[in-house]
C-alpha cells in the first residue's frame, strides 16, 4: 500500500512475520527511501537515496529493482547447482555471497551508467541493506552505506552492521581530531564506477526480531527508545508503526523506513 509517499508492506508465513513501513517524515517533500519484502518472506531490502543528491528516489528504487531479481528463490536454487562446497559453511550461504556481490555490482553499474548518460551535476546514489532467510536456521545480511540492521534477542538489542561513514571511521580510530558529521558516507551504490558490500551470516533463534532501518530512524532515536518500543510492543506491525511514529514525534527530519522481521 502506498499513499503520499507512505508505503506499508506486510507478509506473514509459517516461518516469519514481516512489516515494512517507509514514511516521508515531517520535513522532506519527497520520500527517497525504498523498501521491498519478498511475498514468501525469503528476503527483504531497504534503500535510502542519498539526500541532497539529484534523483535519490530513483536511485533507491533502481537498486532494489536490480537486487531483488538476484535473490529470488528460483535464482538461488539454480545457482546452488554450481556451488563448490566449503567445509563448515552451508551451500546456500556460499551461493548467496556470490549472488549478493553480483547484485550490488550490477546495481552500481546501472546507476553509475545512468549518472554519466544524464550528465547530472551531482551523481545520484543510494545505500542498501538486506536480510535473507536461509534454509537450515540461518540468516544472511548485507549492507552498503549507513542504513542498518539490528537484532533483538533475549531482550538485548545488537547492531549487526557497521556504518560506512566518516563518523564510524573516526570512532574506530579512537575519536582523534574534531568529530565529523554523521551523514557523510564512504560507500554507496551509484556515484562511483565500483563499490563493495559487507556480508555476514549467523544462526537465527526462535523469537529473534530483525530491524532494517534507514538513518531517518537512528538519527532521531537513541537505542534506548528502540529498546523501550521492543519491550512494550509484541506484534510486529505495531513495532514498525511505533518506530515510525517515534521518529516523527522526535522531529521527522528525514525520510524514515523500517522493515521488522520476526522468526
Amino acid at each position: 500500500m502506498e499513499q503520499n509517499g507512505h508505503i506499508h508492506l506486510k507478509v506473514e508465513t509459517p516461518r516469519v512475520v514481516i512489516s515494512g513501513i517507509s514514511d516521508p517524515g515531517r520535513v522532506r517533500a519527497e520520500n527517497e527511501d525504498a523498501i521491498f519484502v519478498d511475498r514468501g518472506g525469503s528476503f527483504m531490502l531497504l534503500a535510502d537515496g542519498m539526500g541532497g543528491h539529484e534523483r535519490g528516489a530513483e536511485a533507491s528504487r533502481k537498486a532494489i529493482e536490480v537486487i531483488q531479481e538476484f535473490l529470488q528463490p528460483k535464482v538461488v536454487f539454480a545457482k546452488l547447482q554450481d556451488v563448490t562446497m566449503v567445509e563448515g559453511v552451508p551451500s546456500e550461504i556460499i551461493c548467496l555471497y556470490g549472488l549478493v556481490g553480483d547484485a550490488i555490482s550490477m546495481a552500481n553499474s546501472d546507476i553509475f551508467a545512468h549518472n554519466q548518460k544524464a550528465n547530472l551535476k551531482r551523481y545520484m546514489g543510494t545505500t542498501v541493506v538486506g536480510l535473507v532467510r536461509v534454509e537450515g536456521d540461518f540468516m544472511l545480511w548485507f549492507h552498503v552505506g549507513d542504513s542498518r540492521i539490528y537484532r533483538w534477542r533475549d531482550s538485548i538489542l545488537k547492531c549487526l552492521t557497521v556504518d560506512h561513514s566518516v563518523h564510524a571511521e573516526w570512532m574506530h580510530n579512537g575519536m582523534q581530531g574534531p568529530e565529523p558529521k554523521k551523514n557523510v558516507i564512504t560507500r554507496a551504490i551509484g556515484p562511483f564506477p565500483a563499490t563493495s558490500v559487507d556480508i555476514k551470516w549467523d544462526k537465527w533463534e526462535q523469537g529473534d526480531i530483525y530491524i532494517l532501518c534507514s538513518d531517518g530512524l537512528t538519527d532521531m532515536l537513541m537505542d534506548e527508545k528502540i529498546i523501550q518500543i521492543l519491550n512494550n510492543e509484541k506484534i510486529v506491525d505495531d513495532i514498525a508503526r511505533r518506530l515510525i511514529d517515534a521518529a516523527n514525534d522526535a522531529g521527522g527530519k528525514d525520510n524514515t523506513s523500517v522493515v521488522v522481521c520476526k522468526v
